[in-house]
């Protein structure tokens, strides 16, 4: 088994080479192993590195060092590679895939990440773009978008920049006219506050947008919320962060929830989209589940 770790140095408030590599070294060291560790010098880079050295066909075992977006670009270039398994040492702004499968410090245990087994788990295709975790239209992918310049503030943590973030698109504009299919049957318009296709359950630094979202099971869940009146929204947000929007009666009139395999969003004007937390201007959209396609690491 060969070991790779894939290392953003951007990653959270500090450089992880300096402050979690280290350990991880010494780790392998005392055991008498070997690993590599590549740093990240540009988007996509990851998934560069996880093709290339997967295509070696030997097992080999990658983690991916920094948060959800350094772990997706990771799992893209695991797909469809049965030799290969991909893991994450957290230490990101938000580190909210993981939240779906258990606590934080099983993953930052580099111990029991080895000695951990995989599990296939969905992907997300967006066109060009792959996604392991959530993506979405509308006003949460305004907010991940705001988020980007709250993160660098050195005392907020993912959580807190999120929620800045969300004051912050309050402020402005909100609601989208969406046209959304879903399989090519059903088939909604309206002006919509988002619309989400998560695998995984958490985004946003802890927010439950998919509540009963299964990582591993060949679809998608399929959230939409149209857009209340803003004085609503207030009492919603809570509600939403804590996963019970589903079953409250207050999101009742204005939430469709459903599972699928392939949503495509038509925006009528350019609205935000965001591909776990890589954000970008669209007129459309498509998000369509890869099913069982990466092996993924699950310390216990």
């Amino acid at each position: 088994m060969r070991y790779i770790f894939i290392l953003n140095p951007t990653a959270g408030k500090k450089n992880p080479y300096n402050t979690i590599f280290p350990a991880i070294q010494q780790y392998f060291d005392e055991n008498g192993l070997e690993c590599v560790c590549h740093i990240t010098e540009k988007p996509g880079h990851a998934t560069e590195v996880v093709k290339m050295e997967g295509a070696k066909g030997d097992s080999v075992r990658f983690f991916a060092i920094g948060g959800d977006g350094t772990l997706s670009e990771t799992a893209a270039g695991a797909i469809g590679q049965k030799n290969v398994e991909v893991g994450v040492i957290p230490c990101g702004s938000g580190n909210d895939y993981i939240k779906t499968f258990g606590k934080p410090e099983d993953f930052l245990s580099i111990d029991r990440q080895l000695k951990a087994k995989s599990q296939t788990v969905d992907m997300i295709r967006s066109g060009d773009r792959l996604s392991i975790n959530l993506c979405s239209i509308g006003l949460d992918a305004k907010v991940a978008y705001n988020m980007v310049s709250f993160k660098k503030v050195p005392f907020i943590s993912g959580s807190m920049a999120y929620d800045f973030a969300l004051l912050r698109t309050l402020l402005g504009r909100i609601g989208d006219q969406l046209e959304i299919t879903i399989d090519g049957v059903k088939k909604y318009e309206g002006n919509y506050l988002f619309a989400l296709a998560g695998s995984g359950k958490y985004y946003g630094g802890g927010y439950c947008g998919a509540p009963k979202a299964i990582p591993n099971d060949g679809l998608l869940d399929f959230i939409l919320i149209k857009k209340p009146p803003l004085n609503q929204i207030p009492a919603l947000i809570p509600i939403y962060k804590a996963g019970g929007h589903i079953t409250s009666e207050k999101f009742k009139d204005i939430l469709i929830f459903c599972r699928g395999k392939r949503m495509k969003v038509k925006a009528v004007k350019p609205a935000i989209a965001n591909f776990d937390g890589d954000c970008h201007f669209i007129d459309k959209v498509e998000f369509e589940v890869i099913p069982n396609s990466v092996n993924f690491i699950v310390p216990v």
